[in-house]
This record gives C-alpha cells, structure tokens and sequence, in this order.
C-alpha cells in the first residue's frame, strides 16, 4: 500500500539585516497557512542550507529579495519567490529619506524601475537612481554615493545596511505589504507544487501496482516515469533509471521511431531476455509536437494465463461434467477392457474416436475420460452433432463476429469450440455432421485455430476432441457422406462399447444401480428391483441398449409407487401383471405397435415376418439363423441384406464369419 499525503507547506525566508527582521514580524499572521522558517543566510550560505532540505524534503518555497533572491533562484530546485517593491514602497521611502537630507541616492537590484524615472521626470525630481547586481557591486556603489556627498541611501537590505556602515542613512526600501504579498505568493506556489506532488504520487501508486512495465520519456528521450515491473523485466533499479537516455538504458526497445512518426505502435512480439513479452508503444504529443512516449511491456504467459482464466469463467453452461470412469458400471471383460483403455487414453491429449450403439454410454466414456485428465479443471464442451442443423451448428461450434449476418447478436458469439479451450470438446453423432461442416473441423483439428463466422484472424484454441458415432465411417467413407481425411484425424485412439445384449452379465449391477438412482430421483422410498424382474430384464434384447433400460426402470419405478395392485404386481404377488404388460410390453412381448417404445416383442415375432426384423431385435443365439434367412429372401444380396438387418457389411462379413 502507498500512502499519498499533502502536509502544509514549508516556506523559508532567507534574508539578510533589515529584511530577515520584516520577516520575523509578519510569521505570526501566517501560523495556520504554513509553517515559515525565517534563516538569516545569504547567497552561497543560504542556497547550501535550502538545497539540503529540499533533498530531504522540507522545504516547498523560499522567499527572499534582492540580489540574495536573484542568487537562490539560479542555485536551488524550489521556487524562489522575489519580495517586489512597489510604486507606493518607493514613493514612501523616498519620502521618509527626504525628510533626513535632500541628498538622497535611489539603489534597487538589477534595473530601474520605469515608472519611477517617468515620476521623476515629469516632476523634475533630482533623484540619482542606480543598480547593482552582486555584493560586491553594491558594496562599490555605497562607497562611491559617500564620496560623491550623498546622504540618505533608499534600497534593500544589503545597501541599507552598508550605507549605515559608511556613516550614511539608510532607508529599507521594501514595506511590510510587500513582504506579505511575497509570503501569500510563496505559500500558493508551494500548494501547487504540493498538488502536483499529490498527483504524481497516485500516478506512481498506480504504476508500482501494475503487473506490466511502463516507462515514459521526454522529447529528449530521458526516463521520466520507471514503475517497478519494467525495474524487473529489465533488472534495473528506479533510482538508476530515472532520468538515463532510455536508448542506452534498453536497446532492444527503441522510442526512436514512434517519436518521429507519432503513431502508435500496439501487441508487438519481443524477446526480453528468457521471456516473451507483448510491448506497445504510444507517442505522446503536445500542440502538435512530440513530448515523449511511453512504452509497456506485458509478460506473454500473463496474458495467456488472463485468457485461459477468461475463457474458463465465461464458459457456455453445462460445461461441467457429472460422470467418471467409476460410473461405466458392469465387470464383463468388454465393458472392463473399455474402462482399461479410457483411463490409459485419459492421460493424453490424442483424438479418440468412441464407437458403439445409441445408449451405449459413450458420453459417460467422455465425461469420464476428461474427469480423469490433466484438463479436468477447464471445460467438457459436448455438441451433439445432429441436434442442429447446419447453419445453426456451424455458428454453435465456430462462434460469430458481430453483424456477421442477419440476426447476429451484438458483440458477436464465442463459439463451442472456442469455449473448450484447454478442455475437452465432445463431438456426439460426428456422423451425421454435412460435408461442408467436416472440412471446417478438419482444418481446425490440422491447424489447432479457429476462424469464427464473418471474421479474419484465427483464434488458437488448446483442445481435446472426442468424437462419438454409431455410425459405420468406413462405410459412409464409401458412399460419399464422410470425409475419409476427417476420419483419419479423429480415429487415432478408438473405443469400442459393446451393446448391452453382448454384455448381459452386466444387465443385473447397472439395473439395480439406476433403480436406485431413479427412486431417489423422484423421491421414492427406497427399495431393491425384484430378482423376478432382474429375471425378465434377462430376456431381452435391449435394441436402445441403456438408455432403454433406463427408461423401462423409470416405468416401473413410477407403477410400483401406484396403487396397492400395481405394487403387488412389481412385487410379484400379481402373477397375471395386466398393468406391467401395458407399462413394459417390451419385457413380456405385448406386439403393441403403440406401445411407449414401438419396438416389436421378440417373443411374439411370427415367423413369417422374421426377415423383416433388424438383427438388434433378435436374440443372440438366433442372429446367425436369422442372417442366413435374410440373405435367402434377398437371393444373396449383401447389400439389401445389411439395409434390413441395420448392420454395416463389415459387421455381416464378421458374424458370417465367426459362424463358420
């Protein structure tokens, strides 16, 4: 903390004889304005003393007269304020001399008074008027006036006193107004150099708390202004700094050329010893001509450091992930080998490619993979790649720059992309993502920058990309609907999720877990799944995988919290179940073409109509069988056979295969 402070000012008086005492009586009248300190020095003397205490501070102002003020104004760095004698001072003196002698001598410092020599002029007033400029001069002058038989000598201090020494009459030429006036003049000058201190402290108070270097010159190119971040970047001290040729303090950074030009010079790239730094450089001008300039310099790893933290807090919501690895439930050897494998890739920042039926949990997987990673402190941007359609995704993943169509918000848009940087960014159904959208996010995935919509330079972005799909790529590749480049750069590190009905040792641990989670969601006593249940779950084939199963559970959550009849039935004590073959026709193969899922019953599916269905609805043990009968009602025909089955070629290829 810099304390600022402005204290009353300090004024001394230097003078010598007569002049120090007219001093001396008008102090009391300026008690409560200053504090005055009355020195009866002059020249050399009393510009020594003053210069000490101005370097320790405490003196503002002096106030003095004659040729002692002359000397003090050329010798020391506070303002000097002369005593000025009036025509009334003069006219008074004059006067008071004229009644001790007729010969009377006029003696002021440096020059006559214009008006006085008009005065004597148009009055043929016989006045001899003289000046001197230094001790010596005035001591000649007053030795010169005797012998020629003058009398009474009007003058400052000085030649009063030696006029009296020479057995003359000296008469002090300046009155107590004119001290007074001298005194008033010498407090505001110290009170505006005061203010200008003050001033020059909060400058400086808020320099010293700057984080970036800032120095500032003068039209010569002196050091005027070295805060105490340029004194670390250059490793010079302020004191050492102030008032130097900026040129020979710091070469590297010269204020040669935006002097000249006066433009500015804004976001340069330097190297200041081990460190890059960003240095601006802005002119300072005055009535049309340089001044100076000042230049700054910011630590690059500050900046990036301001803008990781400003991305991260104005991240879009639902940037926070809510699943972990620990959440991927079941303990079969596929499910465990995915598990393995994410924690493995977890710990690097290559692009994964996670694959596997819709409800598989893929999104788990990458919420997981993230909250196991080095970025877990910054955002999981997921996007899901057909919810929108392609403008709209475009200005949701790429973000806008202000006015850059109809419609655009003011200040533009950060986007999704944009928003994850140092995170994750999650690309959910990459395979439905158009063409023109996959050219874009190769190039940012090649060249790690993003260009927003209607704007000109490219933004780093430091991000992780998962991309998820049930899609078969490779085969899209070959119809012409996937970039094959594209799927190069996401398949580096793949994971394959196999579907609930390949995995069914796992049904029973992820069945109760999320009953238990769905009861406490609604806010349902808690109560075990019934094994008969857990039995029946057994027998199908889970085509929506976990989400399906999640959604059958929700039902029958909400039905055993209904009447007492349905809660036999969830029970067990109902063995006809009329309402949980209406809830979840799924499970007891109720052919309900209404039915909440719309899916065929596996066990009432006619066998005149087998071929029809998709191998995801036949159970595991029939799917060779059914392969084979489809291929016979298409005479063959792989391709029509994959289009009624729901499979790839790959995967008919596969399966025909493993069956020998």
């Amino acid at each position: 903390m810099v304390a600022i402070t402005s204290p009353r000012p300090i004024i001394w008086a230097a003078g010598i004889s007569r002049l120090s005492g007219a001093f001396v009586e008008i102090v009391p009248g300026f008690a409560d304005r200053a504090d005055i300190r009355v020195i009866e020095k002059g020249f050399e003397a009393a510009a020594v003393a003053v210069e000490a205490a101005a370097r320790e501070r405490r003196v503002d102002a002096v106030v003095s007269g004659g040729a002692n003020g002359a000397y003090l104004r050329q010798h020391v760095s506070v303002p000097v304020i002369l005593v000025k004698v009036t025509g009334f001072d003069v006219l008074s003196a004059l006067a008071t001399a004229r009644r001790v002698s007729p010969r009377i001598a006029l003696v002021t410092h440096a020059s006559v008074y214009a008006e006085l020599a008009e005065f004597c002029q148009a009055f043929d007033l016989d006045i001899p008027l003289h000046t001197y400029l230094t001790g010596y001069d005035a001591s000649t002058l007053v030795l010169s006036l005797k012998a020629a038989g003058t009398e009474v000598v009007v003058g400052p201090g000085l030649v009063t006193d030696l006029a009296d020494k020479a057995g003359m009459t000296g008469v002090f030429l300046y009155s107590g107004n004119s001290v007074r006036a001298a005194m008033n003049d010498a407090i505001d000058a110290a009170q505006v150099r005061q203010a200008e201190s003050v001033r020059r402290q909060y400058v400086n108070a808020i320099l010293a708390h700057l984080n970036e270097g800032v120095v500032a010159v003068d039209a010569a190119g002196d050091v005027q202004a070295f805060n105490p971040a340029m004194e670390r970047f250059l490793n010079v001290p302020v004191n050492e700094a102030l008032g130097q040729r900026w040129q020979t303090l710091s070469p590297s950074l010269p204020l040669d050329a935006v002097m000249r030009s006066g433009r500015q010079e804004l976001e340069a790239i330097h190297r200041l010893g081990d460190k890059t730094v960003v240095v601006n450089r802005i002119p300072l001008i005055r009535q049309g001509e340089s001044a100076g300039a000042v230049l700054t310099v910011q630590d690059a790893q500050a900046i990036q450091r301001v803008d990781r933290n400003l991305r991260s807090r104005n991240r879009p919501r639902g940037t926070a992930t809510r699943y972990t690895l620990d959440d991927l439930l079941g303990h079969s050897p596929s499910i465990t080998s995915v598990r393995t494998l994410a924690r493995r890739y977890a710990q690097v920042d290559s692009t994964v490619l996670i694959r596997g039926d819709s409800g598989t949990g893929k999104e788990v997987i990458a919420q997981g993979m993230h909250h196991a990673s080095p970025r877990q402190a910054f955002p999981f941007v997921a996007v899901n790649c057909a919810a929108f359609p392609e403008p709209l995704l475009e200005s949701e993943l790429f973000g806008y720059q202000e006015g850059a169509f109809s419609g655009a918000s003011r200040g533009g848009k950060v986007g999704l992309i944009e928003a994850a940087h140092n995170g994750t960014l999650f690309l959910d159904e990459i395979g439905d993502m158009s063409p023109a959208l996959q050219v874009r996010l190769l190039r940012v995935l090649q060249e790690r920058q993003v260009l927003p919509i209607g704007g000109l330079d490219p933004v780093p972005v430091n991000v992780r990309v998962m991309a998820a799909t049930h899609r078969d790529l490779p085969a899209r590749v070959a119809l012409g609907l996937f970039r094959e480049d594209l799927l190069f750069r996401l398949n580096i590190l793949r994971i394959d999720v196999a579907p609930l009905r390949e995995r069914m040792e796992d049904l029973p641990e992820i069945a109760g877990a999320l009953y238990e989670r769905i009861l406490g969601r609604l806010g349902l006593p808690a109560q075990g799944l019934p094994e008969w249940i857990q039995a029946a779950l057994m027998t199908y084939p889970w085509p929506g995988n976990v989400r399906e199963l999640e959604n059958v559970l929700e039902r029958v959550a909400v039905l055993a919290a209904g009447d007492q009849e349905a809660v036999d039935e969830v029970a067990g004590h109902d063995t006809d179940r009329p309402a949980l073959r209406q809830a979840i026709p799924e499970i007891f193969g109720v052919a309900d073409a209404g039915a909440a899922t719309g899916l065929r019953g596996v066990a009432r599916v006619s066998e005149a109509r087998i071929s029809e269905a998709p191998l995801s609805q036949v159970s595991r043990h029939s799917q060779v069988a059914h392969i084979h009968r489809v291929l016979a009602d298409c005479h063959g025909d792989r391709a029509a056979a994959c289009r009624v089955l729901g499979i790839s070629s790959t995967t008919l290829w596969r399966r025909l295969r493993d069956a020998g």
